[in-house]
């Protein structure tokens, strides 16, 4: 819930107008998030951390995950599973 309702705000937002893909890894991920514009991407960094969502659904092929370093360290940048990345 906390992670969809980011994406809902980023997507009503328009931040991934802005946005390009930056990192392919074939059979992998592809990933983006980092707004072009730097002040709105400020904006959205000031908002600090998401705290992570229980596990619901695996990282099947086609769906979109927030991208992470750590726990309860989700921002704005998410990957698209480019096959089923179960490990993830």
């Amino acid at each position: 819930p906390i992670g969809a309702k980011r994406f809902k705000e980023l997507t009503l937002a328009q931040f991934w107008n802005k946005c390009r893909i930056f990192r392919v890894v074939p059979d992998f991920v592809a990933q983006f998030g980092i707004n072009g514009d730097p002040e709105i991407q400020t904006n959205w960094d000031s908002k600090g951390t998401l705290l992570d969502d229980p596990v619901k659904a695996s990282n099947v092929r086609g769906t979109v995950s927030f991208a992470k370093i750590s726990s309860n360290s989700r921002t704005t940048q998410v990957f698209i599973n480019l096959k089923d990345n179960d490990g993830l």
